[in-house]
Order: C-alpha cells, then sequence, then structure tokens
C-alpha cells in the first residue's frame, strides 16, 4: 500500500467481525468480514490475521503492484488458527501472481501444526487449488525469535493462554509509535476471576506491561457484560474489562475489535455512545472506538 509521507504509518481495517463472517444490511456500517488488519510503513506491509477480510485487501495490493517493478514483500502475522482467522487465506490473490513473496508468521508452540493447518485448509477435499500450486512464494515461518525486524520497525509477540488453542499478541514499534494487535484472549480470566492465583496473576501483569502506554491498541471487546456470563471459557472479553485494563495500562486510542455476530450496527453505535465519555481525565484520556471495516488511521 502506497503513502504519501514516507514517516507516516498507516492502520487499515479490512475485517472487524468475530466468529464467522455476517453480510448483510445490519452489518453494513461496521463490517460482516472476519478479522483482518494492515499496517504500511516505508516500503513495509504488514498484516495481521487472515480473515476474510484479506480478500479485499489482496485486491487492492493487486492493484498498487501494477506500478511497481520490484518484488512484492507482504509479512502476515496470524494470532491462531481458528476458522475465522485463516480462512481468507485461499483468496488472498497476490499468492496467485508470480514473483509475489508471504513471509507467514505463527505460534511456535504449534511446532509442525501451523504449516498443515495452512495447507490442509487448501486440500482438494475443501479447495481447488492446494498450496503448493500458487505462483507466489509462501513462506511459514513458526516465530523463533524474541523479535522480528522488519525495514524500520520492530514486533515483538507475546502468547495468551487464555483462549482455547491459545492465540498470539504482537506488538509493532516504528517511528516512536506503538502498536498493539492483541485479539482473542478471555482477560476476564486474568483480571475479574473470583479465583486468584499465580498464574492468572502473571498473566494479568504481563498483558498490562505489553500494552502499557499503546499508541494503538487493537483488541477483543467481543461480548457485553451480560453476554459475557454465558460465555465464560470461550475465549473472549467483556468490553467493561477491556476498557477498564486498557485505559489503565494508559493506552492513547483503544480499537474494541471482533465484533459479536450478533451485534448489529445499531448496537455497535449504542456501545460507543455509552463508553466513550467514561475514560478522560484531568491527566488520562483514552479515545474509544469501534473498529469499522475500511477505516485508515495515521498513527
Amino acid at each position: 500500500m502506497t503513502s504519501t509521507n514516507q514517516s507516516q504509518v498507516q492502520v487499515t481495517f479490512w475485517g472487524t467481525r468475530g466468529s464467522i463472517s455476517t453480510p448483510g444490511r445490519l452489518t453494513e456500517k461496521y463490517g460482516g468480514n472476519t478479522p483482518c488488519v494492515s499496517v504500511h510503513y516505508e516500503d513495509t506491509s504488514i498484516i495481521f490475521d487472515a480473515g476474510t477480510g484479506i480478500r479485499n485487501l489482496g485486491l487492492k495490493l493487486i492493484e498498487e503492484s501494477r506500478n511497481r517493478e520490484d518484488q512484492p514483500y507482504y509479512n502476515l502475522f496470524l494470532s491462531h488458527t481458528h476458522w475465522d482467522h485463516i480462512q481468507g487465506l485461499p483468496f488472498f490473490e497476490p499468492v496467485y501472481t508470480k514473483d509475489t513473496n508471504l513471509n507467514i508468521y505463527g505460534s511456535p508452540r504449534k511446532r509442525n501444526f501451523l504449516t498443515s493447518v495452512l495447507k490442509g485448509q487448501m486440500d482438494y477435499e475443501y479447495f481447488p487449488v492446494e498450496m503448493s500450486e500458487v505462483a507466489g512464494n509462501i513462506t511459514i515461518h513458526e516465530i523463533s525469535e524474541e523479535t522480528i525486524n522488519l525495514g524500520s520497525g520492530i514486533i515483538d509477540w507475546s502468547e495468551q493462554i487464555y483462549h482455547p488453542g491459545g492465540s498470539v499478541s504482537y506488538r509493532l514499534k516504528i517511528n516512536g509509535k506503538t502498536i498493539v494487535y492483541a485479539t482473542d484472549v478471555e482477560l476476564d480470566h486474568m483480571f475479574n476471576s473470583k479465583s486468584k492465583g499465580q498464574n492468572r496473576e502473571a498473566a494479568a501483569k504481563g498483558y498490562e506491561e505489553f500494552i502499557e502506554g499503546a499508541d494503538l491498541l487493537i483488541a477483543d471487546g467481543q461480548y457485553t457484560e451480560e453476554e459475557y456470563q454465558q460465555k465464560i471459557g470461550w475465549g473472549h472479553t467483556s468490553i467493561p474489562v477491556l476498557l477498564n485494563v486498557a485505559y489503565q495500562s494508559r493506552v492513547k486510542q483503544l480499537a474494541v475489535f471482533h465484533h459479536d455476530p450478533q451485534h448489529s450496527d445499531k448496537l455497535l453505535d449504542e456501545l460507543w455512545i455509552k463508553n466513550r465519555g467514561d475514560y478522560c481525565s484531568e491527566d488520562s484520556k483514552m479515545n474509544i472506538f469501534w473498529a469499522r471495516e475500511g477505516m485508515t488511521l495515521a498513527i
């Protein structure tokens, strides 16, 4: 993606919905595609997750690549391999173009499982083209280093155990700014559980340190407080807990993300109106918004 300012970092939301895509009249504003967020700076393109939203991103990248002479390089960081976070990958148009290079990064805890899952969803039983048959060059990395250098940006990561099967949060530091992508983690288990323990307290402290002072935090806020009571253990966070933890960690901007499939545009508007003014004080202000498909931010 092309930026008019080489020092500017652009963040675009291509999919903001959780669990399953929800196209239709009731989700036109915030979008129905599942998770995909792109970050572009200088000549570097980073993608977080490959939900159905990655299809539209791919079409945009194909359009832009027509004006390029160099080989395009894209870096895809997967939080985990649940369907809603990988099911758009077979429809990512750039991988069908010769000379495209796609690096895919994921949890080291999966070992060879990451490769098998991504190739498995493109098995002939599920999809007409196998991963080995695409024209582009795909390289799958199970993260082995604490930090990854991409251009002038540095990415580090943190394993989150409070999600079925686990999930990885990523933190990008670039030009003195910090962007954190931390979806699919049940913060209520860490911060609002009646049964405290060393593991929960350590996880809570680690999460707070990971997001501390972020210029932008993109985080799972799938449930209302009332809904969460029926979804305990499902691996997602209630909105009040997310807002409070982010505020206590002095996050500057919070994008509430991974919207529940049942949440209409009307309900998401109501949640924003209800909460937008609650986290401002004389010495600390946090801008809260509900992530919207197609939204681009300059950080």
